[in-house]
């Protein structure tokens, strides 16, 4: 999976706000001369530079002052981040900080309890195999398989891989940050349908109900690029080419645990990620 999310010395929201209107500006090179121009592009450490009268220069950036070589090197990866963002299907949020990002490329025999990879085992038995975490349900737990990871959050974004295998279903669930942090939203996937459900509630308690639900086609053995936008009350998900989205109020409330959840046996994840986010202007 190409990596959507390259910055991480400067958010990205200062990414965008400060290379996403790219003006006239100061450079100077390594004898302290300075021009007044607009960066156009940067190929193989050369700047494309345009004049005020629209006259264009071609400058290697090791000429250039360091702080303005950086300055061009971060451009081009806003735009690089622009582009993958784009890809990937975010449409109505902005990541602004990494939580986590977990690969769960590292061989972990089999665990029913305890942190595999930062994540934790609650429920079913997990492991780490052949580049991929796997999550299956055990019958004596009368429960589907579940894995978590604790966060404080209000706006959310979740990128991922999944591939079905022979499990009947796998959701991303969220619970909110009220003790004993109650269930707040999930997106179900199964072969031939997505749906998006609010909750509340714990265990005995949980009250859910489907607000948005989609028929596809998906295939169990491939590979599905999956990402989740929770903004405010709106709920915002794509499942390889697939698309759906709700609205709540429920989802505007505070995340505190985000879950993976395996009805069944054999679903894989990988390439797991979770990010603090802003709403897109």
């Amino acid at each position: 999976m190409k990596k959507i999310f390259i910055l991480c010395a400067l958010t990205f929201v200062s990414i965008v706000i400060g290379f996403g209107k790219e003006s006239l500006r100061k450079w100077t090179n390594q004898e302290g001369r300075e021009i007044s121009a607009e960066l156009i592009s940067l190929v193989n450490e050369k700047a494309t530079l345009r004049m005020n009268n629209g006259r264009e220069y071609v400058i290697e950036l090791s000429t250039l002052s360091e702080a303005d070589s950086n300055y061009a090197r971060q451009w081009q990866k806003a735009k690089e981040t622009a582009a993958s963002m784009e890809e990937a299907g975010i449409k109505i949020g902005v990541p602004t900080e990494a939580i986590v990002e977990t690969a769960f490329d590292q061989q972990t025999p089999p665990i029913q309890k305890g942190m595999i990879s930062g994540w934790k085992a609650g429920l079913g038995e997990w492991r780490i195999d052949d580049g991929a975490l796997i999550g299956d349900e055990l019958p004596e737990n009368n429960h589907a398989s579940s894995l978590t990871h604790r966060l404080e959050a209000t706006h959310l974004i979740i990128t991922a891989e999944v591939q079905l295998g022979t499990a009947q279903q796998i959701a991303f669930a969220c619970r909110d940050t009220v003790p004993p942090n109650l269930h707040l939203g999930r997106l179900y996937i199964t072969p031939d349908k997505l749906w998006i459900q609010h909750m509340n509630g714990i265990a005995k308690t949980t009250k859910a109900e489907k607000l948005v639900t989609k028929k596809v086609k998906l295939d169990p053995e491939k590979w599905y690029n999956v990402t989740i936008e929770i903004i405010g009350d709106h709920y915002r998900a794509k499942v390889g080419k697939e698309e759906i989205e709700a609205t709540h109020s429920r989802f505007a409330d505070a995340k505190g645990i985000i879950a993976l959840v395996n009805k069944g046996q054999g679903a894989k994840y990988r390439n797991v990620a979770l990010w603090h986010a802003e709403p897109k202007e």
